[in-house]
């Protein structure tokens, strides 16, 4: 962690809801560069088991508004 802090990038704590079970479902998100912000990465759900898309910079669902 400290080589995070030097280089001044850290995981984002994120919540989301599952599309398919409901539940609320805790994830760190990564720190991706500048050019990554505005994409989707694949997350596996601890709810379901299956990958979910979250964006990278709102931490919302693909499709989600």
């Amino acid at each position: 962690m400290a080589a995070d802090l030097a280089s001044g990038s850290m995981d984002q704590p994120i919540l989301f809801r599952c599309p398919n079970t409901g539940m609320n479902v805790q994830h760190r998100l990564a720190d991706v560069a500048g050019d990554e912000k505005d994409r989707h990465s694949p997350v596996v759900c601890l709810a379901c088991a299956r990958v979910h898309y979250i964006h990278n910079s709102t931490g919302k669902l693909l499709g989600e508004k």
